[in-house]
């Protein structure tokens, strides 16, 4: 059974990567499969911003990984019918659930890499030699 599989789909299609587009991809190719659009919380906290961020409830389950650093959750009063505390519930569901994960926190995340590279600090003791290496080529998070 494959729990997470690494997709190049929004590097390799032409248009803007809007993630319902990528969900309805993915929702298309494993139509018989519970897709789940993880997120840390700091993009959670503009997620009603995101385009047709209605539509991707409709779609999908959205798991969002806690951090330490983070105290609010922007505009969550208009989320709050969609948050599923209870795992088992949330796992039978297809779509339109939100739950947080605190059992792995971490104040890691792509914001703090972007943070860092945009104020010329080292990245090298938050990610591997290899992904360092990665977007040092790419020139990625700039």
């Amino acid at each position: 059974m494959i729990f997470f599989s690494v997709s190049d789909f929004e590097n390799s299609s032409k248009k803007t990567a809007y993630s319902i587009n990528t969900i309805h991809h993915f929702v298309e190719k494993h139509n018989t499969s519970f897709i789940r659009l993880i997120m840390g919380e700091d993009n959670f906290i503009d997620f009603t911003n995101w385009y047709k961020y209605e539509e991707i409830l409709l779609c999908t389950n959205i798991i969002v990984l806690c951090r330490d650093n983070l105290s609010s959750y922007g505009n969550i009063s208009i989320l709050t019918d969609y948050i599923e505390k209870d795992i088992k519930l949330f796992n039978k569901s297809r779509s339109g659930k939100i739950h947080f994960a605190s059992k792995f926190k971490s104040d890691l995340s792509a914001s703090l890499i972007r943070d860092l590279i945009n104020h010329k600090k080292s990245i090298k003791n938050y990610v591997t030699d290899e992904n360092y290496e990665y977007i040092e080529n790419k020139g990625l998070y700039k």
